[in-house]
């Protein structure tokens, strides 16, 4: 009672603190500069022109709070808490990465993004090798990974995870809300998850509701990469250290067939002249909303609901297969 106790007060805390500074609407955050994608034929065109102007990078002040408040209640629980402490190092790498991207007057190239996105991947893989074994499970089975293997997974999933979920915030409430969803679901599915992360977790999506109270559409914040970024990573972190990665596979459906499946897309035209899935547009929220002309809150409901369903999918299969 006392972990689920304390992982609650952690989501009160980030909600408090979140919903606060998201109300000052504090000057020195950048504003957007609207949203491009990738048309069937290969072309980059804006496809939200009305994001244009929304103060973006808020992503700043939320995992500031989460950060803050996680610290406080688990970096010092029972000793230092050295690779804990570590981690939250890493995320917030990965959002001051993330936020001067986004007040940059022209956002970095995407190979510079990529780079930093694999050397802040090897950061937390080697950290978690530094302390942690590489059993993972897989339903009834499991077994010890050669750590060659297992770090190979781990950059690779970490880094994949950083990418979809950023690809996958382009429609109000829709990344915020997918992650609250998948965070709560962590948190319940893999009770034997360390105190610390399950309260993260927690932590995440109430700093996350107190977000969308801003960002659901029409929105007048927008996280940018400074708050999806550090999102993609945690939850490849979340998944490493209950001990279940391929349930990101699961978990985070919504953002790999979102965002995931487009990134495959331009890197197969770019690299190889590969045409795949020419009629469908990419990410998926805007072939809901541009070719099926979706309305924004029911393309967010959608994948929230989407994300919803695979997490009770995934609890069931580990209840019975567990």
């Amino acid at each position: 009672m006392e972990i689920v106790f304390t992982a609650l007060m952690a989501a009160v805390i980030a909600f408090v603190g979140t919903f606060i500074l998201l109300k000052l609407n504090l000057p020195f955050l950048p504003k957007d500069g609207g949203k491009t994608a990738v048309t069937p034929d290969g072309k980059i065109v804006e496809v939200n022109s009305a994001s244009r102007g929304k103060t973006t990078g808020v992503g700043l002040l939320f995992t500031l709070v989460w950060y803050i408040v996680s610290i406080a209640l688990y970096g010092f629980y029972e000793g230092i808490n050295v690779p804990f402490l570590i981690n939250v190092g890493l995320l917030f790498a990965m959002t001051m990465a993330g936020y001067l991207d986004d007040r940059a007057a022209v956002h970095w190239r995407d190979l510079l993004k990529g780079e930093l996105d694999l050397i802040i991947a090897i950061g937390v893989t080697a950290a978690f090798m530094f302390y942690n074994d590489t059993e993972v499970y897989f339903f009834t089975w499991h077994m010890t990974l050669h750590p060659v293997a297992y770090v190979a997974l781990a950059i690779v999933m970490l880094w994949c995870s950083v990418n979809v979920t950023n690809c996958s915030d382009g429609v109000d409430g829709l990344c915020g809300g997918v992650t609250i969803v998948e965070c709560i679901a962590f948190f319940l599915i893999f009770p034997e998850l360390p105190k610390e992360y399950g309260g993260m977790a927690l932590g995440l999506a109430g700093a996350l509701i107190a977000y969308l109270c801003f960002n659901w559409f029409p929105s007048s914040v927008l996280m940018g990469d400074g708050g999806s970024r550090p999102i993609g990573l945690f939850l490849g972190m979340l998944a490493m250290q209950s001990k279940h990665p391929f349930a990101l596979l699961l978990l985070s459906f919504v953002f790999i067939f979102d965002g995931g499946v487009g990134l495959v897309k331009v890197f197969l035209k770019r690299r190889f002249k590969i045409v795949i899935l020419e009629k469908i547009r990419y990410p998926f929220h805007d072939q809901m909303r541009k070719n099926w002309k979706w309305n924004v809150p029911n393309t967010s409901l959608c994948a929230i609901g989407t994300e919803a369903v695979c997490s009770v999918i995934c609890g069931v299969l580990v209840m019975l297969f567990g």
